[in-house]
């Protein structure tokens, strides 16, 4: 099938917002615009110098998928726990560890997903929480390492359901993601984001290696090109996609889950 005879069904506005308040928090959440865009959110003189930490670190190793497999990563995230009972435990025993050292390697100012949380916790109607899966905390604030012209995420979407089956994700209606860019390329790096989640066939696909052919999707809504410092926030639910850089691409990210305005938001990497 051609890019040209696939259906294109959005499911958020095109509206990109430049605060984060609890207004846009909430139409995000509800799909009435689509990202919310802050820019100089976080010091960069502090963010470089942590970037280059992260591409350095002891911890970084790379996601398990065939698509992902070119991305760095420092610590396990929750996706590459791959539904296996050992490695969930391996990362729950890592989790609050590492929230630990992600925290050190800000010392001592507040590092940007630290910010995050706190404003979360403010700003939603039912305030936010680390989330917790059969009673474990999970670890949140995961640092992403893209290689020079190497490293990409082909068009893929992020569920928690398509993760794990534990009784906390129950009643969750949306999901979103924080990313906090600490390094960016000059060329390349580029966020695409579609607005709309992927068809059931397309689904399969990115559960198998974890992206899409390019040339099988229609060209993307929105092409962000993010400053370092810029905070971004939208839902990975819906397709997006990362663009190969000339330098090194280093960003800190928080996924988010909602249940609704009376429940409150959790958080988690």
């Amino acid at each position: 099938m051609t890019a040209a005879a696939l259906p294109v069904v959005r499911t958020a506005t095109d509206v990109i917002a430049s605060e984060l308040t609890t207004e846009t928090l909430i139409q995000l959440a509800e799909r009435e615009i689509g990202a919310i865009h802050v820019r100089g959110y976080y010091p960069v003189d502090v963010a470089e110098k942590v970037a280059e930490k992260a591409i350095n670190h002891p911890a970084l190793g790379n996601y398990h998928k065939q698509h992902t497999s070119s991305v760095g990563r420092v610590y396990m995230p929750h996706i590459d726990t791959k539904w296996d009972p050992e490695l969930s435990k391996k990362y729950h025993d890592a989790a609050l560890p590492a929230i630990a050292d992600v925290r050190n390697m800000f010392h001592p100012y507040l590092s940007p997903v630290d910010r995050v949380r706190l404003e979360l916790q403010e700003l939603w109607p039912a305030g936010a929480n680390l989330l917790r899966l059969r009673k474990r905390a999970c670890f949140v604030g995961a640092f992403r390492v893209f290689q020079p012209t190497t490293s990409e995420f082909y068009p893929h979407n992020d569920a928690i359901d398509q993760e794990t089956d534990a009784p906390e994700i129950e009643g969750v209606l949306n999901q979103l993601v924080a990313n906090i860019y600490l390094r960016v390329p000059e060329e390349g790096g580029n966020l695409q984001l579609w607005l709309r989640e992927p068809t059931a066939a397309e689904k399969e696909v990115i559960l198998d290696v974890e992206g899409l052919d390019p040339a099988t999707v229609e060209p993307p809504v929105h092409v962000i090109h993010p400053a370092a410092g810029d905070l971004i926030i939208f839902s990975p639910r819906m397709l997006h996609a990362v663009t190969p850089g000339s330098d090194y691409r280093v960003g800190a990210a928080a996924f988010i889950a909602s249940k609704g305005r009376d429940e409150p938001l959790v958080y988690w990497s």
